[in-house]
């Protein structure tokens, strides 16, 4: 028989409050991001593996007929940040009420609708909501970003951008080899260094003369790239969502 792991949206806000499961479950969530599959259209549902699907709802009222088709999903986004169009909307009447153990993340924003969050949270007893506060709007994950920075991120994946590359880190380490070793040392920078003879850095006496050429095969340090765009509204809640799994507070698939 399986386990009622008794998940409900208090449960859920007050593991969301509590500092130290808090710490935990951002400490677990990091590593355990996976590769997630590119999206197609936007407007279309999508899977974000382990049961969770990801649905935008950015054209109303068109859009809210999508809802009877990802309802019943294990773990569930949707996505009202920016929605278009009429926004004194309702929910299908014969929409379910979905599962204390099924949890809904909803993405919002200043422009999401309140009416229509409100009649989802009646049908949705562990509703999250995670994105930038707003007035008359406070999340449950309130995110430090700003609007204009959010509104990039949520355009870049309409215009086609992967979801991996919006939502994953890149954990790759910077590579310290021979040839960055002799960079450090041909600039001053190598570890250790010791001060000059009167407490001052040893860089601060040298004489200013133009750095000696570096050698053979060794080419000059390049500018960091820029850092990827990344959705970081939608990145939060798969790796709440992941966290939550790995902690044993959601079913497993």
């Amino acid at each position: 028989m399986p386990r009622d792991t008794g998940v409900s949206p208090v449960g859920l806000v007050n593991t969301r409050r509590d500092a130290g499961m808090t710490s935990v479950i951002w400490l677990l969530a990091f590593g355990l991001m996976p590769h997630a599959p590119c999206l197609a259209a936007p407007s279309a549902p999508q899977d974000l593996g382990r049961g969770l699907t990801y649905a935008r709802l950015q054209q109303l009222p068109d859009d809210v007929v999508m809802l009877a088709t990802v309802w019943k999903a294990p773990a569930l986004i949707i996505d009202l940040r920016h929605p278009a169009g009429a926004t004194g909307q309702t929910i299908p009447a014969d929409l379910p009420s979905r599962s204390r153990t099924a949890p809904l993340f909803i993405l919002v924003g200043s422009d999401t609708p309140a009416d229509l969050l409100a009649a989802l949270r009646d049908h949705a007893p562990a509703l999250i909501t995670i994105g930038l506060a707003a007035p008359g709007l406070t999340p449950d994950l309130a995110l430090p970003l700003s609007p204009e920075a959010d509104r990039r991120a949520y355009d870049a994946l309409a215009a086609g951008a992967a979801a991996e590359s919006l939502i994953s880190e890149n954990t790759t380490k910077h590579r310290f080899d021979e040839a960055a070793l002799a960079r450090d040392r041909d600039s001053g920078a190598a570890e250790g260094e010791e001060p000059g003879p009167n407490g001052a850095d040893q860089n601060t006496t040298r004489p200013t003369a133009e750095p000696p050429p570096a050698p053979a095969g060794v080419h000059p340090p390049t500018a960091a790239p820029e850092r990827p765009l990344k959705d970081i509204v939608l990145q939060r809640a798969v790796q709440l969502h992941r966290a939550l799994l790995a902690l044993g507070k959601l079913p497993h698939g």
